[in-house]
Parts: C-alpha cells; structure tokens; sequence
C-alpha cells in the first residue's frame, strides 16, 4: 500500500505542477496544491474511505520519512544555491531593503499573534505565547529564495539590475529567516529565551566547525573541477552522507534538523560546475519523487473545512493581509529610499512577497513544534499559495513578462511555458 501511495502522490503533484507552469505559475504552486488534494480537504471529503486506506497510519510513518529525506536534500540545494558574489557592490543596498523587508512584517506578524491571542486563542499552540509570536513574526518576514529565483529566470530577469538587487536581498533574508527561525526552535525546546542561548551558540560553534572541517573537502573538489575530472562514487557520497550527519546534528543539539542541511550546502564550494551536477543528479530524485511526498504529508495537516465560521475565514484573511503589507511595504519603502525608481521598487516587494515552498517548511516547523494549531497551520498555507500565485501576474503589470520556461531548479528550457 506503501507504494501504490507513493504513486499516487508523484502522479498527482507532477500533473498539477505541469499544469501551474502551463498557466505561468510556478510548479510548486501545483505540487503544494496536489498534497492539499490528497488530504482532508479534498480527498477525505469526496471519498473518505479512500482517503484512509491509501493513507493509513504504518503507511503515513513511511511517507514521512521519505518526505524528511526529501526536505533534507532541498535545504542542502539552498544552501548550495547561496552565493556570496551575489552581494558584490551590492551590500549595502541589499542589506537595507531586506534589513526594514524583515523587520517590519516580523513586527506585524508579532502583534497578530498577540491579537489573535486575545480574539482566537485557540489558534496558537503551546503555553509559551512569546515563541508562538516569534515564530508567527518569523513566517511573516520569510521569502523563498529558490522560488523567486525561478520567477527571475523565466522572465530574463537574474542579469538584470533588478534580478541582482531581488536575490541579493533574498539571500540576505534567506540567511536572517532561517537564523530567526533556530532561535525560535532554541526558544521553544528550551522554554525560556536563557536556556536558549546555549543551543543557539552550540549551533553556531557547529557552523564553525562545519566550515574549518569542510575546507580539505571544498578544494578537492576545486582541483578535481579544474583538472576536469568527474566525481567519483566516494566523493558522491561524501557530500550526501554529510548533509544527512550535518542534519542529525542540529537536531541533536536542539535546533532542527533543516539548518544542518542547509549549513552543509553553504559549506560546499561556490562552483558553478558542481552547482549544475549536483542539480542533474538530484532534480530527478528530490523535486520529482521526495518533496511530493513532503506536500502529502502537509496536505494531510491542511484541513480547509476546519476553518467552518465567518470569524475564522476573517482570520485567515487577517494573515494574509499582514503577509502582504509587512513584506510589500517594507521592501517598497527602502527601496524607494534608497533611490531605487518606483516601478523596480514595486517589482522588488512583489518578489520578495513570495514565500512558496519555503514558507511550508517553516509551517510545519511550527505544527511540530505544538506553536500553530491545524487551523493557523490551514491558514498559513493557503497564505504560502496567494503570495506565491500573485507574484507572477503583479510583475505583469509591472511590466516583467514571463520570456521562458525553466526545470524545477532554475535552468531555462525551450520558450513558452511547457513542463520541465
């Protein structure tokens, strides 16, 4: 049963995603979509039997720890994906817009929670309200860096001006949400912000680590690129078993297992070369087959007929509001200020607006962690999907036209939007 549900999950999402790039959306808005499908939402409300043999606890398990696989290789791929040369002369530009670009939807996402604190409590989880406030200021302020690098390259957008100011930011925001979010899993398994700080620094002193450790690691590679030569059997397994042991290691020491992943990509070498092999060996497995699997399991969490009253449907319109204001005009006010011209300026907030699968990380972070109830869980997914559909057809009107169509890592395709 096992993999007859496997099947289904990658048939599902893999039509839904060709179709969200037919309609000039990115594929992950289809995939996301197909997991919400196959849950509650959709699957469980038509044929309810279906839904529970297909997805029955002992197959649920494995499910899911495929799908943790498959997390675990996407956050190594970001972390590979970030560049310092992004931020070459661009600093000090980048680092403002993204500095008031985060604080301010953080600021709004933290008095949300305090209002619904008071008007919906049920919606928060837990007993310690702060992490629950951080860490809904925490979903507000992040941005999908691997999704608005898709968005600029099927508009020709990465060697504009604009497309270097839009990921020089997000990778700048990458770096801030992921760093709030480890204080806030520090926060929330230690229970008070002074027993946090010793996770937080064992974190740290393991990134430390991490980079003097990989060193040797990073210019073997160097060499072998620059002699030509492929990498071999051991060397593939030296990168993919670290990102797992990396993975385990923040887990253990109380953060979540995702910044180890991610911390053992930025460890890699920036080489354009491995960038594209390690995209060819892995697009296949990881965007394919586990992260699917990864929607599923999310879609099981997903229940929109649980938000059955006008008070939360309200609510829900109250996150994505917030979402969109505290993102947009953060962005927008520090790029005019900066001197960026209104109609770049606009672009930049509807870009950094854009949260896609990123966001459903950080959600269900948060479901695990007990700080979101399903219905703010519900809600914030359906948030993820608006920010991330709305991007496209706004930087339309702001004269950016989709030119191209690119696979699921950002490589352009043939033109017009077909399915990688």
């Amino acid at each position: 049963m096992a993999l007859l549900a496997v099947a289904v999950i990658v048939a599902v999402a893999q039509l839904l995603g060709a179709l969200a790039e037919r309609w000039g959306q990115p594929r992950v808005i289809g995939e996301i979509v197909g997991g919400i499908a196959l849950g509650p939402s959709l699957l469980g409300w038509l044929a309810p039997g279906v839904e529970q043999t297909l997805f029955a606890p002992p197959v649920l398990g494995k499910i899911d720890l495929m799908g943790q696989l498959g997390l675990v290789l996407f956050m190594f791929l970001v972390g590979v994906e970030l560049n310092p040369k992004l931020l070459q002369g661009r600093l000090p530009l980048a680092s403002r817009i993204t500095l008031v670009g985060v604080l301010l939807p953080l600021v709004l996402g933290v008095g949300l929670a305090m209002v619904l604190e008071q008007w919906q409590p049920q919606l928060l989880g837990g007993d310690n309200r702060l992490d629950s406030a951080l860490f809904m200021g925490t979903a507000m302020a992040i941005t999908a860096f691997p999704v608005l690098a898709r968005i600029l390259q099927g508009r020709g957008l990465l060697r504009q001006p604009l497309g270097a100011i839009a990921l020089s930011a997000a990778a700048i925001d990458d770096v801030l949400g992921w760093t709030l979010l480890a204080a806030v899993v520090a926060l929330n398994r230690s229970g008070s912000a002074l027993a946090a700080v010793p996770l937080l620094l064992a974190a740290a002193l393991w990134c430390g680590l991490l980079l003097l450790a990989t060193a040797p690691l990073r210019r073997l590679l160097e060499r072998r690129r620059r002699a030509g030569r492929a990498l071999g059997p051991l060397l593939q397994t030296l990168i993919f078993t670290g990102a797992l042991v990396s993975a385990v290691i923040t887990d253990m020491l109380g953060v979540h297992l995702i910044f180890g992943a991610f911390l053992w990509g930025v460890a890699m070498p920036r080489d354009e070369d491995l960038h594209e092999w390690l995209e060819l060996r892995l697009e296949a497995v990881v965007l394919r087959l586990l992260l699917p699997l990864f929607f599923a399991i999310s879609g099981l969490h997903t229940r929109i007929g649980s938000l059955n009253s006008p008070r939360l449907w309200l609510a829900a319109l109250l996150v994505l509001l917030v979402a969109v204001i505290g993102k947009f005009s953060g962005t927008w006010l520090m790029a005019r200020l900066s001197g960026v011209p209104q109609r770049e300026a606009q672009a930049l907030g509807w870009l950094m607006n854009t949260r896609g699968l990123t966001e459903l990380v950080v959600l269900n972070v948060g479901l695990d962690l007990g700080v979101l109830s399903e219905e703010l869980f519900t809600m914030g997914v359906l948030m993820a999907l608006v920010t991330t559909a709305m991007t496209g057809p706004l930087l339309e009107r702001s004269g950016y036209p989709r030119t191209r169509a690119c696979n699921a890592f950002g490589a352009a395709t043939t033109s017009g939007p077909e399915p990688s």
